[in-house]
């Protein structure tokens, strides 16, 4: 899944990858680009000149982007043998009421639409399983109880339940949660079946720390 701080997670071996966030990235020079732009004289060589360099800038987001994803879905796929997706309304998402502009502009920068088509085909290619499921609540579910935190809300990054105690890194949580809607699970052996990757140095992929104590340990998983 993805979380609001990363790009995929791994509840099998407790990484996630950082969100490269490229318009993050550029916003400013992007932003310098727009005003040089809007000073020109309409239509005259400087004015093409600015508008050009603003496109270029642009495609060199998109770019990197799409080769970023790209990256990502070869890696995942070399690495594990499922991969299980949040079935996400993006579009809904950024057009969702009551969104400030900087959450907006932050959901548009993740571009859920286009890193899932990435995914996709690098799984696909290599005859291996793509599984989407419901992204209802996964946040606000509990992997142990199944009972819902009404009361989570986006600035929380713990989940704690209040029926069983669990307590776990929210989206570590939510990832538990799809793999047991997707039909993974829990069992009592410490192996997994998915192979642990190694860190990819251009997308920055970090180890989760989870917040909160443990106060009962996540279990391991097997195809059920």
């Amino acid at each position: 899944m993805w979380g609001s701080q990363g790009l995929p997670h791994s509840p099998t071996d407790g990484r996630f990858f950082g969100n490269p966030k490229p318009l993050e990235r550029s916003l400013e020079k992007i932003q310098g680009l727009h005003k040089r732009l809007s000073k020109r004289k309409f239509l005259s060589r400087n004015w093409f000149k600015a508008k050009t360099r603003l496109a270029k800038e642009y495609e060199h987001l998109k770019d990197f982007r799409r080769d970023s994803f790209f990256k990502l879905g070869v890696l995942l796929s070399q690495g594990y043998d499922v991969l299980i997706l949040e079935d996400l309304d993006a579009q809904g998402l950024i057009q969702k009421r009551g969104q400030t502009g900087m959450r907006r502009r932050g959901l548009y920068d993740s571009a859920f639409s286009e890193l899932r088509a990435c995914l996709e085909w690098g799984f696909q290619k290599r005859g291996k399983t793509v599984l989407a499921v419901s992204a209802y609540n996964t946040s606000r579910e509990c992997f142990l109880c199944g009972r819902i935190n009404h009361n989570l809300t986006l600035e929380d990054r713990v989940f704690h339940c209040p029926c069983c105690g669990f307590t776990l890194d929210r989206d570590l949580n939510a990832c538990l949660v799809l793999l047991k809607r997707s039909g993974w699970v829990p069992s009592g052996v410490s192996a997994v079946e998915l192979r642990p990757i190694p860190p990819p140095p251009s997308l920055g992929l970090k180890k989760r720390r989870q917040g909160g104590a443990l106060k009962r340990e996540a279990p391991a998983f097997r195809r059920g």
